[in-house]
């Protein structure tokens, strides 16, 4: 374990997403530090940054929401909405108003035509990551019960089953050699006695399999998805105990693939295939050079293993979405409360180069191009306003021109100063200087711009060089429709409860992740009459581009952007039938598709125009190097630096490409990573407050 530095006067943080914005939250907790946040563009958030467009429509860089088992994300995100202590009137008052939770993921077969559907119910519960006792939500004997806990609501879900009595006799053998294991002090490994319980329930269950397949299948239309569904939760168990991840940690097992790491474990093939296992890879990206319909997923299986037990481990509820947008949710709050603390945010700030002194042991400078000039000072922007209806601050599409001196030249051009490939490129500098402007610098930004900007850095470190090249990331494409009519009157048919909705990412491709969010539209203003009544939002990887241009090349974010929509209005003509088969041209029509979308529904209304009517939906292309996701494929958790190992003295790196002992993209990790810097850099919080972190560091 490396201690703490003695306590800084200034820090320089580099970046506005959830690791930079986590780390000026926990080293303000400190006093008599003096943060900075240094950030490209108009607005905070990163990968997770929405606004505002057209009738205040909420338009997102994806879908985004957080698990249950995000116990630092969840915990940090409660703690800031105490702080900034909203009116009870006031809209999103308080986290518990803030989180919609959700129980249910729908899971997809896709090897029949068309596609089947098995909605998973995960029990809700009354825990929350506890501050005082992190370790206890996720040690390797409560992920384990959390495991057969699920399990149990499998069984009270489906009353009756085939593994009924499998599962009743299942619970008191578990009890037995969990106690048994206490008692004789024995650890959590492969001389465990809930191993031998373990692997009689698996050989228990696939010997009564031969009678389902010869007929009782048939009086059951998802039991294949429930023999899946144990099948890989007893794997886990037995896997994690087999290979003493309680003792030896997930680390060591990043070396091979998650697949197989499943099949040495005694999975059958049918479950290493089947929705419960691919979604782990499916939800965090993990497709080489995104092509997701022809190369395999590649992810470490300690990063599989660790991610997907724990998302079995969660809080409250399984997913929790955001009750608005991410910026409204998540990013305003942050900001606020961190405005309020002292932070200073200087926006319009393009990190170009971090350059290291003579003797290669520190950064002496950033070179940072200003995209902007605030009338009101450096730290002058005010970056929220306030849309018509609810009082809810929000982030705007654009920048406030009339706070910019250069706003009347950027006006009307529709310059993104968010992507690398702007033309708006000012030959105006502003150079950060070590000992002048900072004590300590926090290289917040994501790996993809690390070649970019880190290039002295890379030659002088070789763990840098290895970093770079063992932690991939991959490009994303995402769009929103808004449609007239409710998702169930369009033909959704599974049966849903509470504010569950349809989330999946086990779909269709090439956007297999969709989630119907009909509980935002609230806050959008359309006129009377033509309000929408459902809105799905769909993402997925994109494949990289081989012929990629340099920066230069301006107009190459449209031609993404072309791209994706050409993608989505394809996906739209064939995918949309398995969701809702009546928004389809058949379904409406009478004639026509029976898997495309009636483009009429999408509002605003434009009857007549076909697939033109899209053309007012939103979609974007996820391709910049900031905004690009970060995989974990075999290997790489080994080429992940902690976030005091940059190397150089003064140099403290945060992000989800960092190690942080879950060491998978993710806001959780990103969180994690920004509260490890906060403590490399002040101390606080401890190391054991930060769950998931190794406890033996």
């Amino acid at each position: 374990m490396t201690d703490a530095s003695p306590l800084p006067k200034r820090v320089a943080i580099l970046g506005g997403g959830m690791a930079a914005l986590t780390a000026a939250y926990e080293i303000t907790n400190t006093k008599n530090v003096e943060v900075t946040v240094h950030s490209l563009g108009w607005r905070l958030g990163g990968k997770c940054a929405s606004s505002r467009g057209d009738h205040e429509r909420i338009e997102e860089h994806g879908i985004h929401g957080f698990l249950g088992s995000y116990y630092n994300a969840n915990g940090l995100l409660a703690a800031v909405y105490r702080e900034l202590a909203r009116p009870p009137s006031a809209p999103l008052a308080t986290f518990d108003a803030a989180m919609v939770g959700m129980n249910s993921l729908q899971m997809y077969s896709n090897n029949g035509d068309p596609a089947t559907r098995f909605n998973a119910v995960f029990p809700p519960n009354t825990l929350f990551p506890d501050p005082a006792d992190p370790g206890g939500i996720i040690d390797c004997e409560r992920l384990i019960q959390f495991v057969l806990a699920t399990l149990e609501r499998i069984h009270d879900h489906f009353p009756g089953h085939v593994f009924a009595d499998h599962l009743d006799a299942l619970w008191p053998k578990v009890a037995a050699a969990l106690s048994e294991g206490k008692y004789h002090n024995t650890p959590l490994g492969q001389s465990h006695p809930l191993l031998a319980v373990i692997e009689h329930a698996l050989a228990d269950m696939r010997g009564i399999l031969p009678a389902i397949i010869a007929g009782l299948e048939l009086l059951d239309p998802h039991l294949k998805d429930i023999i899946s569904i144990i099948d890989w939760a007893y794997t886990l168990i037995k896997g994690a105990l087999v290979d003493e991840v309680a003792l030896k940690g997930f680390d060591y097992l990043d070396g091979e693939n998650w697949d197989a790491w499943l099949l040495r474990h005694g999975a059958r093939p049918q479950t290493v295939t089947a929705p419960i296992s691919l979604n782990t890879v499916n939800l965090a990206y993990q497709y080489p050079i995104g092509d997701t319909g022809h190369l395999p997923a590649q992810m470490g299986a300690g990063a599989y293993a660790h991610w997907s037990l724990r998302s079995l481990a969660y809080c409250g509820h399984a997913v929790y979405a955001f009750a608005a947008g991410t910026g409204e949710t998540v990013i305003a709050p942050l900001y606020e409360v961190l405005k309020a603390r002292g932070v200073k945010f200087a926006f319009f700030s393009k990190v170009e180069d971090l350059v290291l002194s003579a003797d290669a042991t520190r950064v002496d400078s950033v070179t940072i191009r200003v995209q902007a000039t605030p009338k009101a000072g450096l730290y002058g922007y005010e970056p929220l306003f306030t849309p018509p209806g609810p009082p809810l601050p929000s982030w705007p599409h654009e920048p406030h021109y009339d706070q910019l001196k250069e706003g009347d030249q950027m006006k009307g051009h529709g310059y993104d100063l968010e992507s690398w490939w702007c033309p708006w490129q000012p030959d105006t500098f502003r150079h950060l200087k070590a000992d002048d402007d900072f004590d300590v610098l926090v290289f917040a930004l994501s790996i993809g711009a690390v070649p970019h900007v880190c290039g002295e850095l890379v030659a002088a470190n070789p763990t840098w060089k290895k970093m770079v090249k063992a932690i991939p990331t991959v490009r994303t494409q995402a769009f929103q429709i808004w449609l007239s009519e409710t998702y169930t009157d369009l033909g959704w048919s599974l049966p849903l409860t509470g504010h569950d909705t349809a989330l999946a990412d086990t779909y269709q491709r090439p956007f297999d992740g969709h989630c119907e969010m009909r509980h935002v539209l609230k806050w959008e203003s359309w006129p009377a009459g033509e309000a929408p009544k459902s809105l799905w939002y769909f993402c997925d990887e994109l494949p990289s581009d081989p012929d990629q241009p340099p920066f230069s090349d301006h107009d190459y974010p449209k031609r993404m952007a072309d791209q994706v929509k050409a993608n989505a209005v394809a996906y739209l003509q064939s995918a949309i039938g398995g969701l809702m088969p009546k928004a389809t041209e058949e379904a409406r029509h009478g004639h026509g598709s029976a898997t495309a979308l009636d483009f009429d529904l999408l509002v605003p209304a434009q009857p007549g125009m076909g697939v033109q009517a899209f053309d007012r939906q939103f979609w974007r292309a996820n391709i910049d190097p900031t905004e690009t996701y970060v995989q974990s494929p075999p290997g790489s958790t080994a080429a992940r630096l902690r976030p005091w190992q940059s190397g150089f003295a003064n140099l403290i790196i945060a992000g989800d490409w960092t190690y942080t002992g879950l060491n998978v993209g993710s806001v959780e990790c990103a969180v994690m990573s920004g509260r490890l810097a906060s403590w490399r850099i002040t101390g606080s919080p401890a190391l054991s407050a930060i769950p998931g972190y190794p406890a033996n560091e």
